[in-house]
């Protein structure tokens, strides 16, 4: 055995049942305590993650509705500007094809810690907040 020999690393087995694609457009998350429109940034047949300016809290069971389709979930993690949804039974395979084809994941910005402008390569926006969506 030597003592500073690099061990190969093991590789980390995948949490998620099924593959997430990237995809952006509209949805709107409807909870009882009232509607928060978001976007999509990745979809998956069991979850989605999803972008909003003030995204439930973990635990609330939430309606998710998009231009392709609907489902029932629970918000799995959330943490500013972003959070994550696990469907409660596996959406239908012909609607996720669907949403992935017709609302291809483009160009975006994503939540920045400096408020710089990813797109443009500019730095700070005279100190305003980072920007969720572009």
């Amino acid at each position: 055995m030597k003592l500073f020999a690099r061990e190969n690393p093991k590789p980390v087995p995948e949490r998620r049942s099924s593959p997430r694609t990237r995809v952006d457009c509209m949805v709107t998350l409807n909870m009882p305590s009232g509607n928060v429109p978001g976007r999509f940034f990745d979809i998956s047949e069991s979850g989605a993650r999803i972008t909003a300016e003030n995204p439930p809290s973990k635990g609330c069971a939430v309606i998710l509705e998009w231009p392709y389709g609907e489902a029932y979930g629970f918000i799995s993690w959330s943490k500013p500007g972003m959070c994550g949804l696990q469907f409660e039974r596996a959406i239908p395979v012909k609607m996720l094809e669907e949403t992935i084809e017709n609302a291809p994941a483009g160009p975006r910005l994503v939540h920045s810690a400096e408020g710089s402008d990813a797109v443009t390569g500019g730095g700070l926006k005279n100190g305003a907040p980072p920007r969720l969506f572009c």
